[in-house]
């Protein structure tokens, strides 16, 4: 990339924070403990996220098991994006699942998602997202930083 289109890191908890407003006709709002799997699973179906939509019993454990969750709904009350997230609230965070319904994307709900986890974690702590192949152009023209330095033992299913 050359120096004019190099996307510009989004430095500091500040500078995330003060993006961490819902859309216009949005709200955010933290549900991890009460919310449903079900409408969880049905905007994740419509988000395309690779997850097992068709096991009901998983997403409900991957709800359950989840500490932040941060949800975004329409004005109608209509659960349109989540944020589902691992963390100590201290020094790491993992976002696992960012997912906005493709009827609402385009809106700036993804990033303001993002936004608000890295409010809520706070400054001394540093947020890691792990990217399905089609988003990892977007992710930078966020200001988010790659990393290369990672390692994992994969699921068996």
């Amino acid at each position: 990339m050359s120096p004019d289109t190099t996307p510009a890191l989004l430095v500091g908890h500040a500078a995330w924070a003060a993006l961490a407003v819902p859309p216009p006709g949005h709200a955010f709002a933290r549900e991890e403990g009460r919310l449903d799997p079900a409408e969880y699973t049905a905007v994740v179906r419509a988000s395309g996220l690779a997850r097992p939509v068709g096991d009901a019993a998983r997403m409900a454990a991957m709800v359950a098991g989840s500490n932040l969750i941060v949800t975004a709904r329409d004005a109608a009350g209509r659960l349109v994006g989540a944020a589902r997230s691992f963390t100590d609230f201290a020094y790491g965070c993992y976002l696992s699942d960012l997912c906005v319904d493709p009827a609402a994307q385009g809106r700036g709900i993804g990033r303001a998602l993002i936004a608000e986890t890295k409010r809520i974690i706070g400054p001394g702590c540093m947020l890691l997202l792990l990217s399905a192949p089609d988003p990892m152009t977007w992710y930078p023209k966020l200001g988010m930083e790659p990393v290369a330095n990672g390692f994992i033992i994969r699921r068996d299913g």
